[in-house]
C-alpha cells in the first residue's frame, strides 16, 4: 500500500496559531481532582449521556473487563461535577460497554450492557428507579456495543463487537425486545470495535471494525441488512483496538483513524472507490487502546485524542494541511486507558476528554481556551 509520509508537526504546546490569531488551550485536571469516582476499578469505558434527561451529560462506566465488577451510572451536576452515583443492575458483571437510549418507548432511559462470557443484559428505566433486566445477543466475548437504528424501522437497535466470534446486531421489535439476531463478520475474528456511519452516503448505515490480529473491515448494507460487501484496510498483523471517523481532508469523503497497540497509528484517506490506498501514519509506535476524534478548540479542524497503556495520552491538534501539534495530558500519569470519551460535560460549548482507567481512577479533563 503506498503511503504518505507523515507531515505531523509535533511540539510541546504553548500556543495553538489559527486564523492569524494565537489561541492557548488547555487540557485542566486539577492535579487529580477531576475524577469520575475514586474507585481503581478494572474499567473498560465509559459513555457520556443524559440519562436522567436534565439536560447534562451523565457518565456510565463499564467496569471488570474479565472479572465481575459493580457498574455504574454517575450524575452530573450540571456544572461538570460527577458527586452522586447508583450502581447499574442488581449484579455485577464482567462488562465491557454501557449504553442508554429509550428502546421500549415509553419516555424513560434504559441501559444496555456488553459483558464478557455471561449475558447481556438491559434494565428499562422508569419514573424512579432501573428495575426490570432482560438479557439480548449470544453469550460471547463482547468487546464493544453500540446503539443504532440499523434497519430505519424507528426504533434503536444493538450492535455488539464480539472477540473470536461472530459479530451481531441485535433487532428491536419496536417494544424494546431482541428476538432477532444478525450475524456479521468470522467467528475467527478478533473485533473489538464498531462504529456505525452511513460510509458510501446511500442513505444506509454501514459497519466499520476494529479487528485485533486481522484487516480492519467495512461492511456496506445494501439497505436489507445483508452486509457481504466488504472493504478491507489496515494490516493483517496490527493490534486495532479502536478507530474513528471523520473527514480530515475535507474533500467529502469520510476518513478513518486507527489506533493500534504497538505499532503506529494510521490515518486511511477514503476517497470515491473506498479503497484507502492513501495513509499517514504517526511519527511513534504507542500501546494505543483508544482513539477519540473531536474538535477540542472549535477550529474547524479534527483533533485526535490517544488513550495508551502504561504510558502518557496525548492529543494532536489539527492543523491545516493535514498537520498536528502534539499536547502531553498529565506528564505523571502512565495508566492503562481502555477508551477515551469526549463531551461538553460543563455547558460550557467546548468538548472535554474522558479518560478510562484499568485499576486506576477515572479521570476527565476540561477544555480551557484562553
Amino acid at each position: 500500500m503506498m503511503k504518505i509520509q507523515p507531515n505531523l508537526i509535533f511540539l510541546l504546546l504553548l500556543f495553538l496559531f489559527t486564523n492569524g490569531y494565537s489561541q492557548q488551550i488547555e487540557f485542566f485536571n486539577a492535579d487529580g481532582f477531576f475524577s469520575i469516582g475514586t474507585q481503581s476499578n478494572r474499567t473498560a469505558s465509559i459513555t457520556l449521556f443524559d440519562v436522567d434527561q436534565d439536560g447534562d451529560l451523565d457518565a456510565l462506566v463499564a467496569n471488570g473487563r474479565h472479572w465481575p465488577e459493580q457498574n455504574y451510572i454517575f450524575f452530573n451536576d450540571s456544572k461538570g461535577n460527577f458527586k452522586n452515583a447508583m450502581p447499574i443492575g442488581k449484579f455485577m458483571d464482567a462488562s465491557y460497554s454501557v449504553k442508554s437510549a429509550d428502546f421500549n418507548k415509553d419516555g424513560f432511559m434504559d441501559i444496555a450492557v456488553a459483558n464478557d462470557n455471561v449475558e447481556n443484559k438491559i434494565i428499562f428505566g422508569s419514573k424512579n428507579s432501573f428495575d426490570r433486566e432482560i438479557s439480548f445477543g449470544s453469550i460471547n466475548p463482547s468487546r464493544n456495543l453500540e446503539t443504532a437504528d440499523i434497519d430505519l424501522d424507528g426504533d434503536i437497535d444493538l450492535i455488539l463487537s464480539n472477540r473470536k466470534a461472530q459479530n451481531e446486531i441485535c433487532l428491536n421489535d419496536g417494544k424494546g425486545n431482541f428476538p432477532e439476531i444478525i450475524k456479521f463478520g468470522d467467528e475467527l475474528d478478533q473485533t473489538i470495535q464498531t462504529k456505525i456511519i452511513d460510509f458510501n452516503n446511500d442513505g444506509f448505515l454501514d459497519l466499520v471494525t476494529a479487528e485485533r490480529q486481522n484487516t480492519n473491515k467495512v461492511y456496506l448494507n445494501d439497505g436489507k441488512q445483508n452486509f457481504t460487501e466488504i472493504i478491507e484496510f489496515g494490516k493483517k498483523d496490527n493490534e486495532t483496538r479502536s478507530i474513528d471517523i471523520g473527514d480530515f481532508d475535507k474533500d467529502g469523503f469520510l476518513d478513518i483513524v486507527a489506533g493500534n497497540l504497538g505499532s503506529k497509528n494510521v490515518i486511511y484517506f477514503g476517497d470515491k472507490d473506498l479503497k484507502f490506498h492513501r495513509t499517514l501514519e504517526f511519527s511513534e509506535e504507542r500501546m494505543t487502546y483508544s482513539i477519540k476524534l473531536a474538535d477540542l478548540n472549535l477550529d474547524g479542524f479534527l483533533d485526535i485524542v490517544e488513550g495508551n497503556s502504561e504510558e502518557r495520552n496525548y492529543v494532536f491538534m489539527g492543523q491545516k494541511d493535514l498537520e498536528f501539534i502534539e499536547i502531553g495530558l498529565r506528564e505523571d500519569l502512565e495508566e492503562n486507558t481502555y477508551n477515551i470519551e469526549t463531551g461538553d460535560i460543563n455547558g460550557d460549548g467546548l468538548p472535554d476528554i474522558i479518560e478510562s482507567n484499568s485499576g486506576a481512577w477515572n479521570l476527565y479533563y476540561r477544555t480551557l481556551l484562553k
